[in-house]
């Protein structure tokens, strides 16, 4: 009998191994390539040549290396052959550990990634995506409909809160997606996004200007945000840490298992239980998940960077002075807010046995552009700011009190939720109280006020015609609007051309894609930058996200027939005064270019206004939508002339 077939023989790992048939050298190797149990106790080939199997040896089940085991059992037979060298002699082989079927612990063969902490982790960062994807659209509909004007105020456009959300749920889904492939890049991103948003924070809530537009809404984004951000951080870290103690346990079992390894062997080892050698399809999974990693942190870092830069300039622009030393913010809250908002009104000093001239500018131009002598760059030198001509007249005292008010969302004055018709007509009115520039004892005909209203203008100064009639001295409509040529109901494609023409530029304003250039190449200033507007051309309108939400508001919001905007119009018509004494100036050239704004200035200037109120219908030649430019700037003050004389 042979040293291998004897009991002491096989119980000491010195001992010299049996030889093994050459046949069984390739299973044995496709065993250790899994270092999955064996897939039958049948005893091997080898074993029953040498006449030892599992159930005939007393020490089959039990061998160990130097005295050790892992988890209970043996780990000694867990490579075969490991550590075999070629002999001197043919068929000799050297000492090496003793040979046994493969068996794995029941710790090798659990699945890291199924581990409790894991699993609560991933629940909780899935949860915390799903939340952040929901606010998302939330927030993104919220931009033209206002859904959070009851519990969550705020007096900004929304688009940097709907961004930080967004920027919440990509980086949230990247996280869950590629849960099991952490990359270390995307670790690194999504910490430098998560630090981005502290002085996000800081200035959302410290800048007055910032935490009047912002607050309390951007909290509940940057905190879910955050929230997101960290679990993301948190999983990343905790499954690259799983693996990786994985890995040295595997590699300690083998290590513990053959005694001593070459360098080279050991990397053997780490290919053989899958630490480093995945396949090909798994360094493809392994690659791109590492790429879009890379893609989705830098994505997440730069937009944060680029909200960052945009408050920061915001937050410059909001400590310039107003523009005027009769300026005065205003704060007003018309009965169709959830709260009050901050409205500019800048009322010049003039004869008060004068009406008080009230201009109310067109849709896209703050009022207050009206106080300056020229307009502001990039416009043309020769360009003409729209009201300018009637500050002009009371300089020259041909005229008593003038003011002009930016809209909510326009130039000095906060964003209102809901800002329909109705909702800008009673903030006008409020901010007339509040001024003093209304009370009883000016509510006589000689005192009262002079609407101007220019385009969308003439709207809003309708309304408060027909809601404050007795106050109202007479009424300039400047090529104004009407319910024919503003309200409709738009086909499914000039729906989608509005959406994708005005929504999505208006919600990308946050980004600082326009503002940080014209910044850094001295293009605009502050003052340009709150007072933007859509002309004098070049437009500007792109510099001011409040603006934007205005005139969003404006359009997409309040143009539907079915809009509150159209029924405050209509429900006006019965109280309006058609026969207060009213001048209505129109542009000849877009007349005979536009049949149905044509018609419209008729139903203006015809059934609007009665007989015995209109004083006179002036149709300007070579003229465009701003019918007080040129020649015409004669008409329109011949026309403000004629309304004091009565």
């Amino acid at each position: 009998m042979s040293a291998a077939n004897t009991p002491s023989a096989r119980s000491s790992v010195s001992s010299t191994p049996s030889i093994e048939h050459p046949a069984n050298l390739n299973a044995s190797a496709n065993e250790t390539s899994t270092l999955l149990p064996p897939p039958s106790s049948k005893p091997s080939h080898s074993q029953t040549h040498n006449g030892v199997g599992h159930s005939g040896h007393p020490h089959g089940r039990k061998a160990s290396v130097g005295g050790r085991s892992v988890s209970g059992r043996s780990t000694a037979g867990s490579v075969r052959n490991y550590g075999a060298v070629s002999g001197a002699g043919a068929g000799r082989t050297a000492p090496g550990p003793a040979e046994q079927a493969p068996r794995v612990s029941k710790a090798g063969q659990r699945r890291i990634l199924t581990t409790l902490p894991l699993q609560a982790t991933f629940f909780t960062l899935t949860i915390l995506t799903f939340a952040s994807l929901v606010l998302a659209l939330f927030l993104f509909l919220n931009t033209v409909l206002d859904f959070s004007v009851g519990p969550l105020p705020y007096r900004g456009s929304g688009f940097t809160e709907f961004w930080i959300a967004l920027i919440g749920a990509w980086i949230g889904l990247g996280g869950v997606v590629f849960f099991s492939h952490p990359s270390y890049l995307f670790f690194l991103t999504t910490l430098i996004t998560l630090l981005l948003h502290i002085p996000i924070l800081f200035i959302a809530l410290l800048s007055p200007s910032q935490k009047r537009a912002h607050s309390p809404l951007i909290v509940v984004p940057l905190a879910l945000t955050a929230l997101t951000l960290i679990f993301t951080l948190l999983s990343n870290f905790l499954v690259r840490r799983a693996k990786k103690r994985e890995s040295e346990r595997i590699c300690r079992m083998l290590t513990d298992a053959a005694g001593r390894e070459r360098a080279g062997e050991d990397s053997t080892a780490r290919a053989l239980v899958g630490v480093q050698g995945k396949g090909f399809w798994g360094r493809v999974a392994g690659f791109i998940g590492g790429l879009f990693g890379l893609i989705a942190g830098l994505a997440g870092s730069i937009i944060v960077l680029l909200l960052l830069v945009d408050l920061s300039i915001s937050a410059y622009d909001g400590t310039l002075p107003l523009p005027s030393d009769h300026s005065r913010l205003l704060s007003v809250r018309p009965s169709s807010s959830q709260w009050s908002i901050n409205l500019h009104l800048a009322c010049t000093s003039g004869n008060s046995s004068l009406p008080t001239i009230v201009y109310t500018s067109p849709s896209g131009v703050p009022g207050s552009l009206a106080l300056l002598p020229s307009p502001l760059a990039p416009a043309n030198e020769d360009a003409e700011n729209p009201g300018r001509w009637l500050f002009d007249l009371q300089e020259r005292g041909e005229v008593g009190r003038v003011c002009t008010w930016d809209r909510p969302g326009y130039g000095f004055s906060d964003v209102l939720s809901n800002a329909d018709l109705g909702g800008i007509a009673d903030a006008l009115w409020e901010g007339l109280k509040v001024g003093n520039i209304v009370s009883r004892q000016n509510k006589a005909r000689g005192k009262g006020l002079m609407l101007v209203g220019e385009g969308y203008g003439g709207l809003v100064s309708r309304i408060v015609a027909s809601r404050h009639p007795s106050y109202v001295h007479s009424l300039l409509h400047l090529d104004a609007q009407t319910a024919s040529t503003y309200f409709d109901e738009p086909s499914t494609s000039v729906f989608l051309s509005r959406l994708t023409s005005r929504l999505f530029p208006s919600v990308l304003t946050p980004l600082s894609l326009n503002r940080l250039p014209s910044v850094l190449l001295r293009r605009s200033t502050s003052l340009s930058r709150i007072l933007a507007s859509s002309y004098p051309l070049p437009s500007t309108a792109r510099l001011n996200e409040k603006l934007r939400k205005a005139r969003l508001q404006e359009t997409m919001g309040s143009q539907s027939r079915t809009s509150a905007s159209f029924r405050a119009l209509l429900e006006s018509g019965h109280a309006y005064p058609a026969s207060t004494p009213a001048i209505v100036i129109s542009s000849k050239k877009r007349m005979d270019e536009d049949e149905q704004w044509a018609e419209a200035q008729r139903v203006l200037a015809q059934e609007v206004t009665a007989e015995e109120g209109l004083m006179s219908w002036k149709q300007v030649n070579e003229v465009g939508h701003y019918v007080c430019e040129g020649h015409g700037k004669k008409v329109c003050e011949d026309a403000v002339e004629k309304l004091l004389r009565l």
